[in-house]
């Protein structure tokens, strides 16, 4: 009785393992919410010492990494994949002279819009402003940061503390 569970119990180790093995090879497995700096950190080679100002939703995670003198920064955008997938993965990220300079948005079309600054303009204020009305995020103006809006969220403007417009420079995601 014994000797004929064995292959039995193989044949179902061996379905398991190569059901692992399929849905690995098939990249199916992103990064979890809760990893996606440390995968950043460790894939781009950003020192632990570095800040982070991050934003996440369901579609995606932008990163800013910043030094403590705020001289050198990356950052890095993960999105979510439709369909039969789990997890957020690598898009896109690096250093870009427009997210130290001033507001960089990175739009991906069906994902929506990663704001990305330094901060060297001081926004203090972003309005998003769509059918529905306006929506008003509040950012420090003396720290780098990182907002996600959903793609369809209308016109965005962005103030200083005395209220000038800054200029957000987009690009649409590679």
């Amino acid at each position: 009785m014994k000797a004929e569970k064995v292959p039995v119990l193989l044949g179902i180790v061996l379905i398991i393992l190569l059901g692992f093995l399929i849905v690995w090879q098939a990249d199916v497995l992103g990064v979890s919410a809760g990893r996606l700096e440390e995968d950043a950190r460790e894939n781009q080679e950003i020192k632990n010492g570095w800040e982070v100002a991050q934003a996440v939703n369901d579609d995606m995670c932008a990163m800013l990494f910043y030094d403590e003198e705020k001289d050198d920064c990356a950052y890095s955008i993960y999105l979510s994949r439709e369909g039969f997938s789990f997890g957020y993965f690598y898009r896109q990220g690096g250093c870009d002279p427009y997210v130290t300079d001033s507001v960089k948005g990175i739009v991906f079309e069906d994902k929506g819009i990663a704001l990305l600054s330094m901060n060297e303009d001081g926004v203090c204020k972003i309005v998003v402003d769509n059918n529905e009305g306006e929506k008003v995020i509040s950012v420090d103006p003396e720290e780098p940061f990182a907002v996600v809006l959903p793609a369809d969220c209308g016109a965005i403007t962005m103030y200083d503390a005395q209220e000038n417009i800054i200029t957000l420079y987009d690009t649409y995601g590679i």
